[in-house]
């Protein structure tokens, strides 16, 4: 480096740790009749300028990520697609494998629009099953709203892509499975729990697994969904998640069996305190699936909150509720031929606790920062957007904009707003979805079991103010533009 006459000139972009990519000559900001003094600032990194010399602009080589969900997979897309400077990137994941068969559908709007911003458009338009239209009717027959969501979306730019409406169905197994295949050789490890996170002085993070190894990163990132192993061991003091009073029971079945005209809508169904969605999705290689989903008010304070996914008792539970609540016998013929049923509960997160350590080199993403209720269809879709969001703001740190630990908190107060505007409208819709149930007060209060914090007895609305409600929002067309706003990317 020489200092000649009031310019700076770098020999060697090494020499500012990865903060330039070219060879550049610069204005000093040391001289006073500089005009560009402003536009140099960053200069101040030099050792010996007076700057910072701790090393906290210096590029993050190696990114951990545990999780490899939806929101894991997605980080590591991201950073290996986005020009983020980073080299290596690693999954970990206490499962053995990639599971096929695992979880159910998965609504994909906002989620495949960014998905298309990382190379994977056409895999997406492949793999998904286009949503057409939501119909929302009680179990009598009666419609409350109707949505043509392709038309809708198509007045939105930034979910189309190349004249396509990126809004589908998909199976969870699927999308993992498109993901983990557009990822570098070795960037998966599998069959190893964290156990512990240690943060050193030298800005690194050294993981610790069940099998005794270790690794050390520069950034680690927590996407091991609600109940985090990395948000217990690096943020011990964030709350646990709570417990909703709300279940779903789930069923599979292969095949689309319903008529073909109603192909690519999603049906729900109002009976008195249950709320039953059925809807189809493409699998892996295309396979078509079917999914049924009950949601129904849990007041009885010994329920077992935890999933259960013994498939012969929920099924007979859930058929027997559907026709309790007079469904109409097409959904309880549905969940008579689905063949994988399970039962869980529905928990969120205070999404306004902390995402980011206070070392800056630890973040969490997805449902183990905002876990949300899946009423508005958002969880995945949220969850790949936070991992967009996050690398872009570690590329921008490579061009010079920042450091590494004002990316990750860039990223947290970007990303918080929004999750949490969509976590409560996901919330109220649980307690509207369920009204005009027979649930009463328990006799003594629910607990969760997570952390022991009483759960209030549920509120349970009449079903006429449920069902008054979406008529209302469907002809004063707020149900659309409620769709369009959570659907809508906010990266």
């Amino acid at each position: 480096m020489l200092i000649v006459s009031g310019f700076i000139t770098v020999s060697s972009p090494q020499m500012l740790e990865g903060t330039f990519a070219v060879t550049q000559t610069w204005q000093s900001p040391f001289n006073p009749g500089c005009p560009h003094r402003r536009r140099h600032r960053r200069l101040q990194v030099f050792a010996g300028l007076g700057g910072d010399s701790s090393g906290s602009r210096k590029l993050p080589k190696r990114v951990g990520i545990i999780g490899s969900g939806p929101a894991g997979l997605s980080m590591a897309r991201a950073l290996q697609y986005l020009d983020t400077g980073v080299e290596e990137v690693k999954v970990f994941d206490k499962n053995g494998a990639l599971e096929p068969d695992l979880g159910g559908g998965l609504q994909i709007n906002g989620g495949a629009a960014v998905l298309a911003k990382l190379g994977l458009a056409e895999e997406m338009k492949r793999s998904g099953l286009p949503v057409s239209k939501i119909r929302s009717r009680t179990v009598g027959g009666r419609e409350l709203l109707s949505i043509d969501v392709q038309n809708l979306v198509k007045n939105e730019p930034s979910l189309m892509h190349e004249g396509t409406p990126m809004v589908f169905t998909i199976m969870r197994d699927c999308l993992v499975n498109l993901l983990a295949g557009s990822l570098k050789e070795g960037t998966l490890n599998l069959g190893k729990r964290l156990t512990g996170v240690e943060e050193a002085s030298d800005k690194s993070v050294k993981c610790k697994f069940d099998d005794g190894s270790e690794e050390i990163f520069d950034i680690v990132i927590g996407a091991d969904g609600i109940r985090s192993n990395v948000k217990s061991l690096a943020l011990p003091k964030c709350q646990e998640a709570r417990y909703s009073n709300i279940r779903i029971q789930f069923g599979v079945a292969k095949g689309w069996e319903r008529d073909s005209s109603t192909n690519g809508e999603l049906h729900q169904w109002f009976g008195d305190g249950t709320y039953a969605l059925s809807a189809q999705y493409k699998g892996i290689g295309e396979e078509p699936y079917e999914m049924i989903a009950l949601v129904f008010l849990d007041t009885d304070p010994n329920t077992d909150e935890n999933p259960n996914w013994e498939t012969a008792a929920v099924k007979e539970a859930c058929i027997s509720r559907l026709r309790s609540t007079s469904n109409p016998q097409e959904v309880v013929d549905l969940a008579s031929r689905c063949d994988r049923f399970f039962d869980l509960g529905v928990y969120y997160h205070d999404s306004l606790q902390k995402w980011v350590s206070d070392s800056g080199r630890i973040a969490l993403i997805g449902d183990a920062a905002h876990a949300m209720p899946p009423f508005l269809g958002q969880g995945a879709n949220q969850a790949i957007q936070d991992a967009y969001c996050l690398a872009a703001k570690l590329a921008e740190v490579k061009n010079g904009q920042g450091t590494v630990e004002e990316a990750l908190r860039s990223y947290e107060r970007k990303r918080k707003l929004p999750t949490t505007l969509i976590q409560l409208e996901s919330r109220f819709l649980g307690v509207l979805e369920t009204a005009g149930g027979k649930a009463s007060a328990p006799s003594i209060p629910a607990t969760d079991n997570s952390n022991g914090t009483p759960v209030p007895p549920a509120f349970v609305l009449p079903g006429f103010v449920r069902d008054a409600f979406f008529f209302a929002t469907g002809k004063l067309g707020i149900a659309e533009q409620v769709f369009l706003k959570g659907a809508t990317p906010k990266v």
